[in-house]
């Protein structure tokens, strides 16, 4: 194949914007309302976001490096004093860190995609406080339990699935009782009853 960089180039294009981690959807269904709690939900929006901004400035810092590595091999090709095999060799080590860039900046995008997404979501949510994230945590445990009793693997992701309405209407209430200066927990716990997931 003579034609392989007009391929990749193609593909890079193609699917710069195709999700190759979590769609929005995946991450709603799957990441926010398997939780079963608006406390759990907000604990792993909080996760996946830390995540997210840890491998940007991964890449960031080693983009800075990757830098500092292209100016040393410019500077080997450009001095007299090296000999034109280390050159060649400092020319092909510049053009297989430029090479992987489209793929990096790819899934760049991805994750500042994710990460936008997730905190559209966390801001649909109250502020939690230590107390206020404990008080759930039963409820939390019974709803992921019971379900997992009578829904296990790809049966119980179904059942995450059908649940994205009820728990953004959840949310809605956890940010309505929990979003005043002084929140009633005991009031949310018993509005969070109602939903059936």
């Amino acid at each position: 194949m003579n034609n392989t960089d007009q391929i990749l180039t193609e593909l890079e294009q193609r699917f710069f914007d195709i999700p190759f981690e979590n769609s929005q959807y995946q991450d709603k269904a799957f990441l926010i309302t398997a939780q079963h709690t608006p406390a759990r939900a907000y604990r792993a929006i909080g996760l996946r976001m830390f995540s997210k901004i840890q491998a940007i400035k991964e890449l960031k810092y080693g983009r800075m490096l990757e830098e500092v590595e292209l100016e040393e091999l410019q500077e080997t090709i450009d001095n007299p004093n090296f000999n034109k095999f280390e050159k060649r060799k400092a020319e092909i080590e510049i053009e297989r860190k430029l090479s992987s860039r489209g793929y990096t900046n790819k899934l760049l995008n991805d994750a500042i995609a994710e990460l936008n997404f997730l905190y559209s979501e966390l801001n649909k949510f109250p502020k939690y406080t230590r107390e206020q994230f404990e008080l759930e945590e039963k409820e939390h445990f019974n709803r992921r339990l019971n379900q997992q009793l009578v829904a296990q693997g790809a049966k119980e992701s179904l059942v995450n699935m059908t649940q994205v309405e009820n728990f953004d209407k959840m949310v809605a209430e956890a940010q309505q009782v929990l979003g005043h200066q002084e929140p009633d927990v005991q009031a949310l716990m018993e509005k969070l009853e109602q939903y059936e997931l």
